[in-house]
């Protein structure tokens, strides 16, 4: 304060000693009052807690907001813009779209007082970085790739801190393909606290508004139509390394696009499953001929599946187009040993009975394959 009053006084504008003695006397002694009070509001708006707060510098914002004694609520929200591709053969998925997670620092919250309109509150609202503020440790247990495009991190007067993130993620999934191509999928987002900080955030039971689907056209793919997004908070078990916790579960379900296997595999492969049935119109005598059928059928199947099924699922159980499949090499198979059994009857010199077995087989086979194929529906798709 001394400092700042000799600093004011050797550049007032002192009067020269010529000007008349008592008004030289009464203007100094009013610039010393002047700089005297400048002196003084300089000292008491530099002072800090004049109202009760402390000062900034004193807080470490990248702290837990507690100190880690109690948790913090975390509510989370997802909105998917994009679903790129579903890919069962590699077990993962990608997708696009928003993230937003809210939670309550009252570290951050402003002085009370002010006004409550529209216009105080959007200039109360301040805009952080990542690394400026604590930010819950959230991770995506089923990550495989995750891509932050942009992001806004905004605290309100009150300290409610929001962080909304536009990403781009591929993360694994499992899928159940016992009824493919006629299935339905459920893809995971797993989200869950960071390790040894699953006890400094629990996740809120109910997500945010703005967790939705995007209605634009783009969204889907060809093969895949989505029905529906569900949010659920459930408990994880860390077994013996890490300790249990909570993770906020996203399930996008799913539904997929038959019309390209109907078309493209089924309708095919009931045709040439069928064809066959023409030899029991042909006369048993004529065995080349007859054996030539079902071989050349089964020769294509065979060629058929090595075409289509770089494009299936690699598992290590039976779909429905896989039974699709076996039932029709079956049914081939049956038509060739049908074939050598009438032959070798006819040769033996039983030929009426040759006859009527193989007459048979005219609606003994359509009506067994078509018969299978509804057992099969039956059992895999019901």
């Amino acid at each position: 304060m001394v400092e700042n009053l000799d600093f004011l006084l050797q550049w007032g504008p002192f009067l020269p000693m010529a000007a008349s003695t008592k008004r030289r006397i009464f203007l100094n002694a009013t610039w010393v009052v002047f700089c005297l009070a400048a002196t003084v509001s300089v000292t008491v708006a530099a002072s800090p807690g004049s109202d009760g707060a402390r000062p900034a510098s004193d807080v470490n914002l990248r702290q837990h907001p507690t100190g880690g004694k109690t948790p913090v609520d975390v509510s989370v929200g997802l909105y998917v813009t994009n679903l790129v591709s579903v890919d069962e053969t590699a077990e993962s998925f990608e997708v696009g779209g928003y993230l937003t997670a809210m939670w309550n620092d009252p570290r951050l919250a402003l002085p009370p007082g002010g006004t409550t309109d529209d216009r105080s509150k959007a200039k109360d609202t301040r805009a952080f970085r990542v690394e400026d503020i604590w930010t819950p440790p959230i991770e995506a247990a089923n990550s495989i790739s995750h891509k932050t495009n942009s992001y806004s991190l905004t605290v309100d007067r009150n300290g409610t801190v929001t962080y909304v993130e536009r990403f781009d993620a591929v993360l694994s999934n499992l899928y159940a393909l016992r009824k493919f191509p006629f299935d339905s999928q459920v893809l995971r987002f797993e989200f869950q606290p960071f390790l040894s900080a699953a006890s400094a955030i629990q996740f809120a039971p109910q997500a945010l508004p703005s967790t939705g689907i995007s209605p634009d056209q783009h969204l889907e793919t060809a093969a895949w139509r989505i029905q529906d997004l569900r949010y659920s908070a459930e408990k994880v078990t860390g077994g013996s390394t890490f300790a249990a916790t909570r993770e906020a579960l996203f399930q996008i379900d799913i539904k997929r696009r038959s019309g390209f296997y109907v078309w493209k595999i089924i309708l095919p492969l009931l045709m040439m499953a069928m064809i066959p049935a023409v030899v029991f119109w042909i006369d048993p005598r004529e065995f080349d001929w007859l054996l030539k059928v079902p071989l050349t059928m089964l020769l294509s199947m065979v060629a058929f599946e090595f075409a289509v099924v770089r494009d299936l699922p690699r598992i290590g159980y039976i779909t429905f187009l896989d039974a699709v499949f076996i039932a029709s090499f079956v049914f081939c198979f049956v038509a060739i040993l049908e074939i050598t059994l009438v032959y070798v009857v006819q040769k033996g010199g039983r030929r009426a009975l040759a006859v009527k077995i193989h007459s048979a087989g005219r609606w003994a086979y359509p009506v067994a394959y078509f018969g299978s194929g509804l057992c099969l529906a039956i059992g895999f798709l019901a």
